[in-house]
């Protein structure tokens, strides 16, 4: 235990009391973590570390340089080796669990905050966000890196600094110079901006810079008797007051870090013997506690944090906060001895650097590609009434080819064919036509092949044109999509039915607006004029026409799940979580109807022009209508894929529906009768 507790240096020896001290700043970080009430200021351990890192390295750099020994290479070496293992392995930890635990939105952010702590970057990153005392800084599981990005970036210059100081013979001086800076800034900073105080780098210097110059002036400090004890009890009554009576909404860092700092500088000035680090710090258990600070530190929060986040807004459980604290010990216990052992002693070997050092730049790399990617958005949450894969959409990809006739695939992206037959039927329109289509697709009979083209957020107008823009897409591009193809389905005498189907949004919804033919500034006749001009054009080709009405408005279904992790057994009665289900998603029938009576209104205009239109409704298979109610389930399956997209469970109900009508609407027509209206609902 000694051998692991003690710091790598011969600047002095080795002091238990020290390793005492580090646990007197962790467990007062883990207190406020998990029982903010208990110690509220607790936060200020990490002041404590700070002048504890200040005071041993500055020790041993100020050896090498005056021994004339100093190796700017080694220096980082012990670093790589000291830091980067645990701090890779519990980055890797996090990224794992968060895989289970975070939606998309949430994951893309970890996916960030993993590869700015790889990089040591995270107090830069953290400051652009919120606060570290926000609400929502507890769902950021990697928040505590802060501080040892921190620490890292004070040690890119100090080294050097130091060196010239004490050529000099000034590094006392130079020092004290650095930490009056610093802490002038600290102070003139946190009036204006307190998030960037407590951040920055610069305002939180002056904290390590003052065990620096505890090491660099030992005479000032007594070895033993009455002053070393009265010095020691004076550090633990100012680090026991600002445990207990700092608070979260004081303006911190500030003066307010005065009192942990010059605690910490009283506890180690006092010297291994003063009475509160002797009998105290130096007992066997705090050394302990001390030797496995640095990755307790590192897995203390992220369990916590993830455990906030699955509980929501219900609090957690006392025990499960205290077996969490437990768990971290245990983690930290097994790291130090099983992984920071291998490489931090021992002969020095490249390997030992070179290792800990391409783990970092791998886990970095992995967190960038989360965030680039979105936090991976295929991740699926966990429903224990139904079957979270159905919430999928594309099945049936297998019987089509990427061809619609159309040479210009950047226009029309939405363009496939089925490659078993020629097509007799289309679909055209925005994304809600894409999701139908792979109904279609897989229920059609032999000889009723589909083709699809469509272009997202783009309704099938003719002689009228989008004139606002929709995530960076431009008016033009579906004016433009929309003339070839028309042009491609009027010149394709095999194809005789086309089906429209577009968004409430894509048309009547605030996000668009249109000029053309048509009373300018009456946004939806505009977009009835557009659909008018469409069906006359293809009918006057002969071909049918038919009308698929939006479906219900339902919320994107991964915000209907429940995280990955209440799959896990007894997670839910841990937290004691009430049961949760898709079924909070659920839509009334009467609210959908109220959301598209607009629309509903303009497409029955549209049919009043056009006889032989066939309009159906999709809510009569994806609503219960007896209940009232337009479900996000069914039958242990979703009906819906992403957005308000219907899933393959969706647009199959809807094809099992809507093709025996379009055959119908073929014999009607041939007959000369009317087609079959739309059904009821």
């Amino acid at each position: 235990m000694r051998l692991l507790a003690k710091s790598a240096t011969d600047a002095h020896a080795y002091r238990p009391d020290i390793d005492g001290l580090r646990a007197l700043a962790v467990c007062a970080v883990l207190v406020f973590h998990a029982f903010p009430d208990a110690l509220p200021g607790g936060f200020a351990g990490v002041d404590l570390f700070f002048v504890i890192s200040g005071y041993l390295i500055t020790g041993i750099l100020a050896q090498g340089h005056a021994a004339g020994s100093f190796s700017l290479a080694r220096f980082y070496a012990r670093r790589v080796r000291r830091i980067f293992p645990a701090l890779a392995l519990v980055l890797t930890g996090t990224y794992a669990l968060g895989w289970f635990v975070l939606t998309a939105d949430e994951y893309k952010q970890l996916g960030k905050h993993i590869w700015a702590g790889a990089g040591f970057l995270s107090n830069w990153v953290l400051w652009r966000e919120a606060g570290y005392f926000d609400h929502a800084a507890n769902t950021k599981p990697l928040l505590h890196l802060w501080s040892l990005a921190v620490e890292e970036q004070f040690y890119l210059f100090w080294p050097l600094v130091l060196g010239l100081a004490m050529r000099w013979r000034r590094a006392a001086a130079v020092c004290a110079m650095l930490l009056v800076l610093s802490f002038g800034a600290n102070a003139w900073m946190i009036r204006a901006d307190a998030a960037a105080t407590f951040f920055l780098p610069q305002t939180r210097f002056w904290e390590m810079l003052a065990g620096a110059l505890l090491a660099l002036v030992p005479r000032a400090r007594p070895t033993a008797g009455r002053q070393a004890d009265l010095l020691s009890v004076a550090g633990l009554a100012l680090c026991s007051v600002a445990f207990l009576l700092l608070r979260a909404e004081y303006a911190f860092p500030g003066w307010w870090a005065l009192v942990p700092v010059l605690g910490a500088c009283a506890l180690i000035g006092a010297g291994p013997q003063g009475w509160v680090n002797r009998t105290i710090l130096a007992h066997p258990c705090a050394v302990w506690i001390g030797s496995i600070s640095y990755p307790l530190y590192l897995w203390h929060w992220p369990l916590l944090s993830y455990t906030f986040i699955v509980a929501g807004e219900q609090p957690v459980p006392a025990w499960v906060r205290l077996a969490l604290l437990a768990a971290s010990v245990v983690l930290a216990w097994l790291t130090t001895h099983l992984l920071e052992a291998r490489f931090r002693f021992g002969p020095a070997h490249v390997a030992k650097v070179m290792v800990p050092c391409l783990a970092m730049l791998a886990i970095g790399f992995v967190g960038n590609r989360v965030y680039e990617r979105d936090g991976f958005k295929f991740r699926k949450g966990h429903d224990a009434h139904a079957d979270v894969a159905t919430a999928s959409v594309g099945e049936g990809r297998a019987f089509v080819r990427s061809d619609c006739g159309i040479a210009d695939s950047r226009l029309v992206p939405y363009c496939a064919t089925d490659r078993r037959a020629a097509s007799r039927f289309a679909i055209w329109g925005d994304s809600k036509a894409d999701a139908l289509y792979w109904g279609l697709v897989r229920r059609s009979a032999p000889g009723q092949s589909w083709t699809m083209l469509g272009r997202s957020s783009c309704a099938p107008l003719a002689g009228v044109e989008r004139t606002s823009i929709y995530a960076g897409d431009r008016p033009a591009d579906c004016a433009a999509a929309n003339r070839q193809i028309l042009q491609a389905l009027l010149a394709n005498p095999a194809i005789d039915t086309v089906v429209l189907s577009f968004s409430v949004r894509a048309t009547i919804g605030p996000s668009f607006a249109y000029s053309g033919a048509g009373p300018q500034g009456d946004h939806t006749a505009l977009v009835l004029e557009g659909l008018d001009r469409a069906v006359t054009a293809l009918e006057g080709a002969g071909k049918r026409v038919a009308v698929v009405l939006d479906n219900p408005t339902l919320p994107d279904p991964r915000r209907c799940m429940e995280r990955a992790v209440m799959a896990w057994p007894g997670v839910r009665s841990a937290l004691a979580l009430r049961d949760g289900a898709a079924a909070r998603c659920d839509l009334a029938y009467g609210q959908h109807l109220a959301q598209h009576q607009v629309f509903v209104a303009m497409v029955d205009r549209l049919q009043r022009r056009h006889a032989s239109l066939l309009v159906y409704d999709p809510a009569q298979v994806l609503c219960d209508l007896a209940r009232k109610v337009c479900p996000m389930t069914l039958a242990g399956k979703y009906l819906y894929s992403y957005g308000d997209h219907v899933s393959d469970t969706g647009n199959g109900r809807i094809a099992d529906a809507l093709l025996p009508l379009l055959v119908q609407q073929a014999v009607a027509q041939a007959e000369k009768t009317l087609p079959v209206a739309r059904g009821e609902g």
